[in-house]
């Protein structure tokens, strides 16, 4: 006696759900297997990448012209919807949500001009003169260089935004005096900018 049609789907049906659970189970032992197996260790530095697009993260930055080396470059982001400023006199932080320098846009080291009483890293960015050079460097030593355009004065409560303002087409490079309350930029009146470009 031969089955019926229906009676064959009604056996079959049954058996492709069963294969499907299997399956679906091994998936998700797969799965946790991978999710617990051993993970490789994350590469020194992994967290801070050296470069974005054609920038290099600054680490160091040198001025030959005023025999300044600053060892050691802090990121700056906002902090109560203020910019935040090195935590020294000999402090320069760059603005970590903007361009790494050598990428395209404005990449901005800040620095005090003044801290307290004490001379800041900046005190002297206004003996810049055209042509002077600027090297960036990564904390793996590469280094991006750029020469000095020019320098301009701004008055001492200036915005940033008026400092890093774009002043041309491809990368640009921009120290800028700190504006925070250590500084001494009230004294004189005046902050300052150096504007830069790849050498």
């Amino acid at each position: 006696m031969r089955e019926r049609p229906e009676r064959k789907a009604e056996l079959v049906r049954p058996a492709f759900v069963v294969l499907a659970v299997v399956a679906g189970l091994g998936c998700v032992l797969l799965g946790v297997t991978s999710v617990f197996g051993p993970v490789a260790p994350a590469a020194p530095g992994a967290d801070r990448p050296a470069t974005i697009g054609a920038g290099t993260l600054p680490a160091a930055l040198l001025i030959p012209a005023l025999d300044l080396t600053v060892d050691h470059v802090v990121d700056l982001g906002h902090l109560g919807g203020r910019r935040e400023q090195p935590g020294t006199a000999g402090g320069v932080g760059w603005f970590a949500d903007g361009p790494a320098p050598g990428a395209p846009g404005v990449a901005v080291l800040s620095g005090h001009s003044g801290f307290g009483w004490a001379n800041g890293a900046f005190a002297h960015l206004g003996r810049l003169k055209p042509g002077a050079a600027v090297i960036v460097r990564d904390e793996y030593g590469h280094e991006s260089r750029f020469t000095v355009r020019k320098t301009e004065q701004f008055p001492a409560d200036e915005p940033d935004s008026t400092l890093v303002a774009p002043d041309g087409a491809g990368p640009e490079l921009r120290l800028i005096t700190s504006d925070g309350t250590h500084d001494t930029a009230g004294m004189n009146g005046v902050r300052l900018a150096v504007y830069a470009t790849p050498a």
